[in-house]
């Protein structure tokens, strides 16, 4: 495999503020002929359409790199990625290397890097490779991983740790940090925030430590949360087995067949959120974006509108255009979101919807009165 042959996929939706950070530091560190697509999953709301025209910027400013993906009707995360694979603009490449849309490298080639522990991979695993990956912080394994290289363990264990719930409502001890499905990291977004001042605020020291590094093999037989991976196209229809998380399809299929993973250590990457950390850790991101506004040293601002007071007018502004649009679906479909009536399963309930907020009434029936 060579660089030519690679494309590298980020599925978008609707984390801008994440995404306009990403792709600053993507833009940064890709070689010259890197194709990267922007697969835009999700239009209509405010927030998908600030994501696409994040996507767009910067396909405007890298228009040899960067394609947007706007074709593909929004659907399930695996079977949007699946259309496009099998389209005929992925012909020219025989791997794929998927990234979340709000993680991202912060080294120079990087992407050779996962290119050469995949040929290495290959060589010794042959079909039982799976796919290869680099050292995400913020991720139930690469955290462990993460720990370990930085020297945080114990700073962990004294300071930082407590007796938490994992999985699907397992509860352990603070001395105990789980790797797969809802692990630690994930299921506690005041670790992430913590690991964040540690690694994604202290970029060079995180780079530097991880620079002697080795390729390992990650278990394949816990879940594992695929921030970055770079596998032969043809996996992705492999992994098929009737269900809509590729996340859970890759794992049973790793599980099911004995496929290694392997992770490029030396690699290192940052992750902002998981759904489970936006909403107590968004108040990172103009940090964040401000310290890789330097540390990048790119020759534009990272974000079109850094400025919150602009984005809420800009927020409002759009409620008003599609408040007034005159008989077009666009408009249904706001009004729809923001206010529908509809009975309730049984029939018995009106069940109204204001703002997200749902309200169920009970139907009066109809009496007659005789005179």
């Amino acid at each position: 495999m060579q660089l030519k042959d690679v494309a590298v996929v980020l599925l978008c939706y609707a984390d801008y503020e994440s995404l306009e950070i990403a792709l600053a530091a993507h833009t940064k560190f890709m070689e010259p002929d890197t194709k990267i697509f922007l697969l835009q999953n999700g239009r209509g709301t405010y927030d998908c359409e600030r994501t696409y025209r994040v996507a767009k910027r910067y396909a405007d400013l890298f228009p040899r790199n960067i394609v947007v993906v706007d074709w593909i009707e929004p659907q399930k995360p695996y079977l949007a990625i699946k259309e496009l694979l099998n389209s005929k603009i992925m012909q020219p490449y025989s791997y794929i290397c998927k990234v979340d849309d709000d993680v991202f490298p912060v080294t120079e080639g990087w992407l050779k890097q996962l290119i050469e522990s995949y040929n290495t991979s290959s060589e010794k695993y042959g079909d039982d490779l799976a796919y290869v990956t680099s050292l995400v912080n913020n991720n139930p394994w690469g955290f462990i991983k993460t720990l370990e290289i930085m020297d945080l363990k114990e700073e962990y264990l004294q300071n930082v740790a407590r007796e938490h719930i994992v999985g699907k409502g397992e509860l352990v001890s603070k001395d105990e940090i789980r790797d797969g499905l809802c692990g630690t990291v994930w299921h506690n977004p005041y670790i992430s925030r913590w690991l964040h001042k540690k690694t994604t605020l202290n970029i060079e020291e995180f780079i530097d430590k991880c620079k002697s590094q080795s390729d390992c093999l990650v278990n394949h037989k816990e879940r594992y949360s695929i921030n970055c991976m770079l596998f032969k196209k043809e996996l992705w229809n492999a992994i098929d087995i009737k269900k809509f998380d590729d996340e859970y399809m890759c794992h049973q299929y790793c599980l099911n067949n004995d496929k290694k993973i392997v992770a490029r250590c030396n690699v290192p990457m940052i992750h902002l959120f998981f759904y489970s950390q936006r909403e107590e850790n968004k108040d990172l991101i103009p940090n964040i974006r401000n310290y890789y506004e330097k540390f990048l040293q790119l020759p534009f601002p990272i974000s079109i509108c850094p400025n919150k007071e602009y984005e809420n007018e800009n927020r409002l502004r759009y409620i008003e255009q599609m408040s007034c649009k005159n008989d077009s679906p666009e408009k249904f479909s706001f009004i729809k979101t923001i206010f529908s009536i509809r009975n309730s399963s049984d029939k018995t309930h009106k069940i109204i919807t204001i703002l997200g907020i749902k309200i169920k009434i009970k139907r009066i029936k109809k009496v007659s009165y005789k005179q």
